[in-house]
């Protein structure tokens, strides 16, 4: 997602199937996530790396954009320096030798 493109992001870490995928929601929308009253035992969160919290049968936990976006840096360009950065990483249009068996 581009940095300067309004929306919030939310990557799965560590899923515990392949069918889940990152999310991309417009910077207006508001989630909430509850623990049915119902579920079979308390889930547990994590939010940046900080020390995890315990939520229990009925707890949720409200997510929305914050109103002071932290920005990224770039050198020079943010368009050129982004796509740059992806292509390094990713080695977009590399021819890479494989080696023999």
């Amino acid at each position: 997602v581009h940095p300067s493109v309004p929306c919030m992001l939310f990557t799965p870490i560590c899923p515990h199937s392949l069918s889940f995928r990152p999310v991309i929601l417009p910077d207006s929308a508001r989630l909430e996530l509850k623990i049915p009253e119902d579920a079979r035992s308390n889930a547990w969160v994590s939010f940046d790396g900080k020390r995890r919290q315990q939520l229990s049968r009925g707890d949720s936990v409200r997510i929305s954009m914050s109103q002071h976006p932290l920005p990224t840096v770039n050198k020079c360009d943010q368009t050129g320096d982004w796509f740059r950065s992806l292509i390094r990483c990713l080695n977009w249009n590399e021819r890479l030798d494989q080696k023999a068996l």
